[in-house]
């Protein structure tokens, strides 16, 4: 190929042995169906988003600890990082845990839009399944990354995340056990926890995104949904200019969104994680609230940890080989469309009553808890109902009551006076019970469930 003089030598240099201007071309000459749009934008803010993350990431793993005695003094340590007036650790930080959140809402943005679309069928479906791989790599990244803090917090929400792990048929305790290492959390979890953060979802990430690119380059964009093959055909453009400036204005407001999120609402801190702290109530991280809250309304638990996730994955999955028809406008497909939108819609309603649910839970005493414990065997309350698989059977189980949200004065009407909430209730009036027993017994059953649940022994 003859050069023209205009080039820079470096230019020459490296074209003659890397192909440069071939590159360059493969890589700003995709046609667009249909011409630059904002719509194409979402792949290009997550892929952004996950460079960030790895910077961010690798930035941290610097000071990081990863042992149970100085995880949380080297994360405190990051956070007080200073570069002149500049609270640099902090801010890394806040990029990395604001950004982590960002990611999750746009994977999930960027496969509704294909969904919406029809992009995911023919011939695009293994395209479709790759995304659905990544949203899982997304959502264990998230997971793992939780517990690092090792702060009361991570510690405590990772043992309700395992909880459920743990209630999987056949192979939930043996997977539970892995993942900690032991029956409970210590040093192996968090090695485990960080590798799997640090080192193998890194590489799966890398390794799935290629492949995601590939396969698009090699079946193209789907484009939009509306408009004749002709039409699309007319109104082409290329990836350069137009769309590669659309995706920096995207990636730019991406940066400036995580990164005023940052300085406005820097990632806390709590208290390093105490396994004897009775008194502590977890909450996960706000992806997972929907799924905490459906243990809270169906019995068994297996069915809200397994059932209906598992109904939602094996639908994402089977999604492109069921649904073949050649129509992609949403429009077209109502039952689909309302049925993903009955679901958003479901978890974001779980996810709405969980957070609510969070904020009305009783402060706990520990001693009290521990006196209100005493009480509640003393007074037989066994004989009627369960506690943690132990105790009778005539009235509701109680091993979670504590995450339902009841007051304390609920609770004690509930003991002298059931007929006041549920008419016709057998429970007899436990008014022989003094207004400290009452208090104490109150403490107890509200920390039942919040303390690591459902196993509350660790």
């Amino acid at each position: 190929m003859k050069k023209s003089h205009s080039d820079s030598r470096v230019i020459q240099y490296l074209d003659e042995r890397i192909r440069l201007r071939s590159l360059l071309r493969f890589l700003l000459e995709e046609p667009m169906p249909g011409g630059a749009r904002w719509a194409y934008v979402f792949g290009s803010m997550v892929l952004f988003t996950l460079i960030l993350q790895f910077v961010t990431g690798v930035m941290l793993a610097f000071y990081y600890g990863g042992t149970p005695d100085h995880a949380w003094d080297s994360v405190n340590y990051i956070d007080h990082l200073h570069y002149g007036s500049l609270d640099v650790g902090r801010l890394i930080r806040g990029f990395h845990y604001w950004g982590a959140s960002i990611m999750v809402v746009l994977v999930g943005i960027h496969l509704l839009q294909v969904f919406l679309w029809g992009a995911y069928k023919r011939p695009r479906e293994i395209m479709w399944l790759v995304g659905v791989i990544l949203l899982a790599l997304t959502m264990t990244a998230a997971f793992t990354g939780y517990l690092l803090p090792w702060d009361e917090r991570a510690y405590w929400g990772t043992i309700v995340g395992t909880n459920m792990i743990g209630l999987v048929p056949v192979v939930g305790p043996l997977l539970k056990s892995a993942i900690r290492g032991g029956s409970g959390l210590g040093a192996l979890t968090l090695s485990h926890f960080f590798a799997i953060h640090t080192m193998m979802l890194p590489s799966l990430f890398i390794l799935f995104v290629v492949f995601h690119l590939v396969i698009f380059r090699r079946v193209g964009p789907a484009g939009p949904f509306r408009g004749s093959s002709s039409t699309l055909e007319a109104q082409k453009e290329y990836f350069y200019p137009r769309q590669v400036l659309m995706d920096a204005l995207a990636m730019l407001a991406v940066f400036v969104l995580i990164a005023s999120l940052s300085v406005l609402f820097p990632p806390g801190l709590e208290a390093m994680a105490n396994p004897a702290n009775s008194s502590y109530s977890p909450t996960p991280a706000w992806y997972f609230d929907w799924i905490f809250e459906l243990l809270k309304m169906i019995r068994p638990e297996i069915l809200g940890v397994i059932g209906l996730p598992a109904i939602i994955a094996l639908v994402l999955v089977m999604l492109p080989f069921v649904d073949k028809r050649p129509e992609r406008s949403p429009f077209h497909r109502p039952v689909a469309v309302l049925s993903m939108l009955l679901v958003l819609g479901s978890m974001l309603g779980l996810s709405i009553a969980a957070e609510a649910g969070f904020k009305k839970l009783v402060p706990l005493d520990p001693a009290a808890v521990k006196k209100g414990k005493i009480v509640f065997e003393h007074s037989g309350c066994m004989g009627c109902h369960t506690v943690m698989g132990k105790g009778g059977h005539i009235g509701p189980d109680l091993s979670e009551e504590g995450l339902v949200g009841h007051s304390e004065h609920w609770l004690i009407v509930q003991f002298i006076n059931s007929s006041a909430h549920f008419p016709g209730s057998p429970m007899p009036p436990f008014t022989f019970l003094t207004p400290q027993e009452r208090h104490d017994l109150a403490q107890y059953v509200s920390s039942l469930g919040r303390t690591g649940w459902p196993d509350t022994t660790r």
